[in-house]
C-alpha cells in the first residue's frame, strides 16, 4: 500500500530541575526539537515553576505516518533514552491529506467518491 502524505501536530512537555547540568532547557529543548522535526514548524513555550523548567514544544509539518500510534511508535525509536525521564506529556494528531497534485494538499474527506477522471479534470 502507498504511503500517502499526512500533516502532524505534535505536542511534547518536558519538564527537569531548573538549571540541571549547568544548562538551560529551552536550548536543549530547541535542538533536540529540531533534529527529531526537521523541516516542521517548531514553537516553543518555556517557564520557571516552583524550581522546575517547563518547556513544551508544538511541531507542525507533514510526512508518510497514517495515524498517532505511528507517530508515537516512531517517536518511541528516535527520542533519545535520556530524554524520557524529562518527559511530562505528549499530545498528537495526524490528518491524512488527499493528494491533488505537487504542493496541493488536503484535508480528506469521507465519502469524497470521486473517479480518477473526475480528479483530473478538477486539477
Amino acid at each position: 500500500m502507498a504511503r500517502m502524505t499526512c500533516e502532524y501536530n505534535a505536542g511534547l512537555c518536558f519538564i527537569r530541575p531548573a538549571g540541571w547540568g549547568g544548562r538551560v532547557l529551552i536550548d536543549d529543548v530547541e535542538a533536540l526539537a529540531r533534529k527529531l522535526f526537521a523541516g516542521a514548524s517548531i514553537e516553543i513555550e518555556t517557564s520557571l515553576e516552583d524550581g522546575l523548567d517547563v518547556a513544551v514544544v508544538r511541531a507542525n509539518g507533514l510526512a508518510a505516518w497514517r495515524s498517532e500510534a505511528e507517530l508515537m511508535d516512531w517517536l518511541d525509536d528516535k527520542l533519545p533514552e535520556s530524554w524520557w525521564i524529562w518527559l511530562a506529556g505528549i499530545k498528537a494528531a495526524v490528518i491524512p491529506k488527499a493528494d491533488y497534485g505537487p504542493c496541493r494538499l488536503k484535508k480528506r474527506t469521507p465519502g469524497e467518491g470521486r473517479t480518477p477522471a473526475e480528479r483530473r479534470a478538477q486539477i
